[in-house]
């Protein structure tokens, strides 16, 4: 078996996600699973997690509410939605269905199905699924959706590029009064999530359509298009927004304003996007009630703060060179007892701060402290805490972050104190508290 993800990796940067994710325990792809399909393992999947946590916080707040889809849908659902046409050499090969005869041999084709590439269209059909009102507008739908795209081998990158991804997808449905205070909304949303996270280096992309475009890869709506391309360049500009146009970066079935970002390597990539639709609501003849009594089609947005699961995990674990901040760090705490005499009063501890729900583990019995510290520093654990004697008799702690030579000894509540509230405000950093 081919582990692609513990295979040499001599020509990769060492701050490449792939040389950090193979370090730090964080996926493997392997090569019996398939080119482009991640295994997260455990360290990584804690990382998906709070990624997710935080997802869902903002999104409750913001009035969405969460959906469940399937990871795949009959093909004519991609042909109303007009997503076939553009992406069908995109995705995974249709899954035929054939009828089975009485003696056992297939038969005529009964029904045809597709791994599905993108959400949209399945949540288009949970606005489908009851009536809709005015008085149920703006309707917020998320989901974290499990998507499959047929990326070339040649573009397959770790996590940055791969074919089967967790999307943090979201859909607005709402009126076309109610579309610039959604879009505004979101884009609060994206940027309360690069402040927590210290990306203070986004650039803005208005991606526009190509109007020469020969493909003919735009819907023909010269009206709807202006007015959407509009509405999207008002806001940047009243938000004050410096962008660059994208030509040609538009979806068909409107704009979108692209968050975009440079990887360790250089290239440019889009780390989150809000797009705005008002092509595929009346394709897949969604409707709502409007005040006047008569049936309207609602204007759908597009959004996704945290991109993949995927592609921000790479971003993070590169921006951040595998020492993530304590809310997110696979392992917060490691504590490391100075003798085997302390084991017990380690053991005590780590018990203590899981109790609270905190990812602590203790050091394993036979390697000398320096080796232990070496070992959980390359590890990057952000919290190492050392307990000896002296720390055992009076009850402390002492405390070395990671990136730090300053020690500090600590009463075990007053650091399980902060470091609770460390995690619980995402901090970047450890909170030193101040001693009285």
């Amino acid at each position: 078996m081919e582990n692609e993800a513990a295979s040499p990796a001599s020509s990769l940067d060492a701050g490449d996600h792939r040389t950090l994710g193979r370090e730090l325990g964080l996926f493997a792809l392997d090569a019996e699973v398939g080119k482009g399909l991640p295994l997260w393992l455990p360290n990584g999947t804690v990382v998906r997690d709070e990624l997710e946590k935080l997802a869902k916080e903002l999104e409750f707040k913001a009035g969405f509410v969460r959906v469940a889809t399937p990871h795949l849908a009959r093909t004519e659902l991609y042909r109303r939605s007009g997503h076939l046409p553009y992406y069908e050499r995109d995705m995974y090969p249709k899954i035929e269905v054939l009828e089975v005869l009485e003696d056992g041999d297939k038969g005529a084709l009964k029904d045809e199905y597709a791994l599905r590439p993108m959400n949209c269209p399945h949540h288009h059909r949970v606005f489908a699924a009851e009536p809709r009102s005015y008085r149920d507008l703006p309707l917020r739908l998320a989901e974290y959706g499990q998507v499959y795209r047929w990326e070339r081998s040649g573009a397959l990158a770790g996590l940055a590029r791969v074919r089967g991804m967790c999307m943090n997808d979201g859909h607005i449905y709402c009126t076309a009064e109610q579309v610039a205070g959604e879009l505004n909304a979101v884009l609060d949303m994206y940027g309360d999530v690069y402040r927590l996270l210290g990306i203070d280096d986004a650039r803005f992309r208005l991606s526009l359509r190509d109007a020469n475009d020969a493909r003919g890869k735009y819907v023909d709506d010269e009206g709807s298009w202006q007015w959407a391309e509009g509405v999207l360049r008002d806001i940047l500009v009243a938000r004050g927004v410096d962008y660059e146009p994208g030509v040609g970066h538009a979806a068909f079935y409107g704009p979108k304003i692209d968050i975009q970002v440079r990887t360790l390597g250089g290239t440019e990539e889009t780390l989150s996007t809000v797009q705005l639709d008002f092509v595929q609501p009346a394709r897949l003849g969604l409707r709502y009630t409007a005040r006047s009594g008569q049936p309207a089609v609602p204007f759908c947005i597009h959004r996704a703060p945290l991109s993949t699961h995927e592609r921000f995990v790479a971003f993070l674990v590169e921006r951040f060179g595998g020492a993530l901040p304590t809310w997110l760090a696979p392992v917060q705490v490691r504590v490391l007892p100075v003798s085997d005499a302390q084991r017990d009063y380690a053991a005590e501890i780590v018990r203590r701060l899981r109790g609270q729900f905190v990812r602590a583990e203790t050091a394993a019995a036979g390697e000398t402290l320096a080796r232990n510290v070496r070992d959980a520093s390359a590890r990057k654990v952000p919290n190492i805490v050392v307990v000896g004697r002296r720390e055992q008799a009076d009850g402390t702690v002492t405390l070395r972050t990671l990136g730090s030579e300053k020690q500090l000894t600590l009463r075990i509540d007053v650091f399980e104190r902060q470091l609770l509230r460390t995690i619980e405000e995402r901090r970047l950093a450890f909170v030193e508290p101040e001693i009285a």
